[in-house]
């Protein structure tokens, strides 16, 4: 016999542990930014003709701290052992701070990490590899002794595929990689319009305080006293009347204005800034036609336009140089708004695209130019619309007109005029402009006549069926109203005819009631007769019996 023991009882299972977790996803989205660089920042070597083929030039940068570039992994004993920057050496940097906002106090003693330090990135040619191939490197110095900084434990020797710099000048020089700005041009020609009115107003004050003669023996102890204060109405002392000789100043000026009136005419020719493009001049607009002023006004900035094209020549490096950054370091998709659209861009999908052109957007006339021009195509794709050339002309090109015109008259989004035939509802992928449906070819002018006698006498036997309908209605009304008084008609004769009833049995029954009454009189009276007769007979006992039933009848 086995004796089995008591299994232990089933221990009830741990309750789960909870934990409230907060996710936190953080995404870096890098950008590419353009910077101004001083002129007083920028070395270039001795010889240099553009930025591209140099082979040395250098960047002082002055606008970080301490602290700044210790967080951007420089060694922080390399960077706390340089000095200050402060400025105060560089004659650009002082001539530009015209309202003394130069930081001139050192501000180490109060806050260290808020001081200025000077680096200096170099972009150098060279073998630093030893292979025999000159490649670019850049390379980041400080303090005054250059001394290579440390970045992440390595020295800031980078390998670079091109110099990160783009330089304009609004007047080139021939073979040269400085050139000259309008200031170079207009500055000779200033300082002498400077001297020339100078002089102007040395002869004015002279006219208004001129000098005099004075005899020695005219000259009494207050006359020199006297002369050396000017003053309207004063009075000169002297030993003799009319012992003055004022000196008379020659006027100048008849000469110097026009030859101010020349030095502007140059530095209009020098600059193209004329009073017709400021619009200045009043004597343009006197007996000349809109043409002529137009083309003055156009020949005017022809020297504006061609600073600008040049000028934009170093507009198209910076961007060529923003395409080469975002090309290397495009990493991840992205969907940005253009032209009121959300596009999708891939910067990792530019790696294969080398040829690129750059359009600076110069060169094809100013804005009424630009609109004729793009009106005599729309002049050129309207008749061919009408035409019927559809084939040439479609709803897109139409709408690029319109959109171009849109963008000349000055307004950035030309969706708030004109629809774009090519938008599709992400949602559905429709469609949300679609194009109309084509017309329909023009019917027969027979079956047009067929279908308008069909009309109208389908109009006809609606209107008598209506007529007949409205006829039999009105009918049905008047046998209804007809009804309705014969009814009422036959209630009240049927309510005349009971009452006349109930009149007649009453009449009936009175006069029934009278003729029985009648009867009985009659019968009494005939009973009281034969009563009186009987009592004649025999006499007075029965006389008086008579008597007082006579009486009972009467009474």
């Amino acid at each position: 016999m086995t004796m089995s023991q008591p299994s232990a009882p089933l221990q009830p299972a741990p309750a789960p542990i909870t934990h409230d977790v907060t996710i936190v996803t953080t995404r870096k989205f890098a950008q590419a930014r353009v910077m101004g660089v001083p002129p007083e920042e920028f070395g270039i070597e001795r010889g240099a003709r553009s930025i591209h083929d140099c082979n040395y030039c250098f960047h002082e940068v002055v606008t970080k701290t301490e602290a700044q570039l210790i967080a951007e992994g420089f060694d922080a004993g390399q960077i706390r052992s340089l000095g200050e920057y402060t400025g105060t050496t560089e004659i650009e940097t002082l001539a530009r701070d015209t309202v003394e906002e130069h930081l001139r106090s050192s501000s180490s003693a109060a806050n260290s990490a808020a001081r200025l330090v000077r680096i200096t990135e170099h972009y150098l040619r060279m073998d630093y590899e030893g292979e025999g191939r000159p490649c670019l490197y850049q390379v980041i110095t400080g303090g005054d002794q250059g001394e290579i900084l440390r970045k992440d434990g390595k020295e800031c020797i980078t390998p670079f595929d091109a110099i990160p710099f783009a330089a304009t000048t609004p007047v080139p020089m021939t073979h040269r990689f400085f050139g000259r700005s309008i200031a170079d041009l207009v500055m000779p020609l200033q300082r002498e319009k400077t001297a020339l009115k100078r002089g102007a107003l040395d002869n004015l004050y002279l006219h208004n305080n001129p000098r005099v003669e004075v005899a020695e023996a005219n000259a009494g102890p207050n006359t020199l006293d006297d002369l050396l204060v000017s003053r309207p109405g004063g009075v000169v002392r002297t030993k003799t009347a009319g012992g003055l000789n004022w000196q008379v100043v020659p006027d100048i000026t008849t000469s110097i204005y026009p030859m101010l009136q020349y030095i502007d005419a140059e530095l209009e020719t020098r600059t193209g800034l004329s009073k017709q493009a400021q619009g200045i001049d009043a004597n343009a607009l006197q007996n000349q036609s809109a043409t002529a002023v137009a083309q003055v006004f156009s020949a005017s900035q022809m020297r504006i336009k061609l600073i600008a094209r040049i000028m934009a020549e170093g507009v198209r490096d910076v961007f060529g140089l923003l395409h080469a950054t975002i090309r290397k370091h495009g990493q991840q998709r992205q969907t940005v708004r253009l032209r009121n659209a959300w596009i999708s861009v891939d910067p990792r999908g530019w790696k294969t695209r080398d040829d690129m052109t750059i359009n600076v957007g110069l060169g094809s006339g100013g804005k009424a130019q630009q609109f004729a021009q793009t009106m005599a195509i729309a002049n050129v794709q309207k008749e061919l619309a009408m035409a019927g050339k559809v084939n040439l002309v479609s709803d897109r090109e139409l709408y690029n007109t319109a959109a171009e015109l849109t963008r000349i008259m000055g307004h950035k989004n030309p969706n708030r005029f004109f629809n774009d035939p090519t938008a599709v509802n992400p949602q559905t992928g429709q469609l949300l402009n679609p194009p109309p449906a084509p017309p329909q070819p023009p019917p027969d002018p027979k079956l047009l006549a067929a279908q308008a006698r069909l009309q109208t006498e389908q109009a006809i036997a609606a209107q008598k069926a209506q007529l007949a309908q409205q006829q039999a209605h009105n009918d049905m009304i008047h046998q209804q109203i007809k009804m309705q008084a014969e009814i009422e008609l036959a209630k009240i004769k049927a309510g005349l005819d009971a009452k006349i009833a109930l009149l007649d049995a009453h009449l009936k029954s009175i006069a029934e009631a009278q003729s029985r009454e009648h009867a009985q009189a009659e019968h009494e009276m005939a009973l009281a007769a034969s009563a009186l007769g009987a009592a004649a007979k025999t006499g007075g006992p029965a006389n008086r019996q008579s008597r007082t039933t006579t009486e009972q009848s009467n009474g």
